[in-house]
């Protein structure tokens, strides 16, 4: 008698499993922490078997470092500016595409504060791999602004960047409190867009200084 042939798994569907995987697996580490996920808990979120999952990423912390690659794979281009811009337009763009950034990935701003409380090897993992780079960035651009007196030079520009990252994230990582406080809709496109107008008038007037002609 021959021998079954085990059914293979259409590409297609293969492929829309895992994403959907990595959706549910971005949301429970942002909101429940690595510890309070379970890869149980993301394989019912997303609608699929729990060996689906140890077959795509092997085990909850392959599928960790899969969710941030997939969550943070475009976070270098919040730091790129154009190559002609000044420090001081620089800082003002690379805020504005962080705000954007993480107004479309408030998880960022969450998996971020939960790991960075401490010296986890996973804190390490995102540090490495794609915060180090783009921080520098922004602070030797913010220090280059200081030395061409186009930026205050009274202020740290390592604490400036963080006093940024924290002000620019807020308003997204409390959509509810917003919401049920004051009526604010943080998801609407026109409340980014005032937010942003917000963050710039603050940086324009308090840490940006008049350009030399």
């Amino acid at each position: 008698m021959p021998r079954a042939r085990l059914k293979a798994v259409p590409a297609p569907v293969d492929q829309a499993g895992r994403e959907r995987i990595l959706a549910a697996a971005i949301r429970s580490f942002s909101e429940a922490g690595y510890e309070g996920t379970t890869t149980a808990g993301v394989a019912r979120e997303a609608g699929v078997t729990q060996p689906l999952v140890h077959h795509h990423f092997g085990s909850k912390e392959g599928l960790w470092r899969a969710a941030m690659d997939a969550l943070f794979a475009n976070v270098e281009r919040v730091a790129a500016a154009p190559a002609d811009a000044s420090p001081a337009d620089r800082l003002l763009v690379v805020t504005e595409q962080f705000v954007r950034f993480v107004a479309d990935h408030p998880e960022v701003t969450r998996i971020i504060a939960r790991e960075g409380a401490s010296r986890s090897r996973r804190l390490e993992y995102l540090v490495t791999r794609y915060l180090r780079e783009p921080f520098r960035q922004v602070v030797e651009a913010i220090r280059a602004g200081q030395r061409a007196g186009l930026i205050a030079p009274d202020v740290r520009a390592d604490l400036l960047l963080f006093s940024i990252l924290g002000a620019g994230s807020h308003l997204f990582d409390v959509k509810a409190l917003a919401e049920r406080s004051l009526g604010i809709d943080a998801g609407a496109p026109r409340t980014r867009e005032d937010f942003i107008t917000v963050i710039r008038t603050v940086l324009e007037r308090g840490i940006l200084t008049k350009e030399t002609s």
